[in-house]
């Protein structure tokens, strides 16, 4: 924990005209960096794991979420580099390392607060960072809900593992209009084929436990999706209306909405978990 108060001390070292500046450098990391070692507790909580770089899409997640009534907290989980989006991409080491990190806040949060419901959030690469942190969480530690914005992470990447550690459902929004997704040619997870945000999320074709997909619905852009704010473009899914009218309602009620389609048909999945579980007895 940063020592707060050793910017009188600074200041005696310091020439005078650097220490009004020093003193507001050392001020504001005791706001944004003390107050962040302390997590509050009680009532549910939106963990958001933010994009490659320096991506700011915490603040209109929060104002939207604010602003469709959720009164819990809402949190953000740095891992980036602070190299810059293209290391921060690329590095899937890093990710997965950040991703145990996740897992381990997760559990923390289920220990103390086993009842509050809790969901993630991930822009882009944040979205790898949140599937590598399920799939390192102990089988009887689950989330509530998780939402992907424009996921970087392949759109074949096998969700069996992850999905079990989710009780409700997984959305994620994709557009073809996305003119950053369209241009990779790494995904954020080091898997092949297309990123899941640009046309979504599909069953890989050897998938483990097809059933988990009923529970995986990807939201697409439109054009009624304009006047909400999201023109399709990489970020703009995390602005506060899309998030108020869209994202808000699937998290803060209870079970799928009835218009909403999962990449696997549910009387689909129900036959196949069915077929998988006897085999596998």
């Amino acid at each position: 924990m940063l020592a707060c108060s050793t910017s009188t001390c600074a200041c005696r070292l310091t020439p005078p005209r650097l220490c009004a500046g020093l003193s507001l450098w050392i001020g504001l990391l005791c706001v944004t960096g003390c107050a962040s070692t302390t997590s509050p507790t009680g009532g549910p909580t939106v963990i958001v794991v933010d994009g490659a770089g320096w991506a700011g899409s915490e603040r209109g997640v929060r104002a939207g979420l604010r602003a469709a009534g959720f009164r819990g907290h809402v949190e953000t989980f740095s891992w980036s580099t602070l190299l810059g989006p293209l290391p921060d991409h690329l590095l899937v080491g890093r990710k997965k390392r950040k991703g145990q990190e996740l897992a381990k806040r997760i559990q923390d949060h289920r220990a103390t607060q086993p009842p509050a419901d809790l969901h993630l959030m991930g822009l882009s690469a944040g979205s790898a960072v949140i599937v590598f942190a399920l799939e390192n969480l102990p089988p009887d530690v689950k989330v509530d809900n998780v939402v992907f914005f424009a996921p970087s992470i392949s759109a074949e990447h096998d969700l069996s593992t992850a999905m079990e550690r989710v009780r409700g459902c997984l959305y994620a929004t994709s557009s073809p209009q996305d003119g950053i997704l369209a241009g990779l040619r790494v995904n954020a997870d080091g898997q092949p084929g297309p990123p899941a945000g640009l046309h979504g999320l599909r069953v890989p074709s050897r998938v483990r436990r097809y059933d988990r997909y009923a529970r995986v619905v990807n939201l697409s852009w439109r054009p009624a999706y304009d006047h909400l704010g999201w023109n399709g473009s990489h970020t703009g899914a995390t602005g506060r209306q899309f998030v108020q009218e869209v994202i808000a309602p699937r998290i803060l009620s209870r079970g799928a909405r009835p218009l909403d389609q999962p990449i696997a048909p549910r009387w689909i999945a129900r036959w196949r978990g069915s077929r998988s579980g006897a085999a596998s007895r």
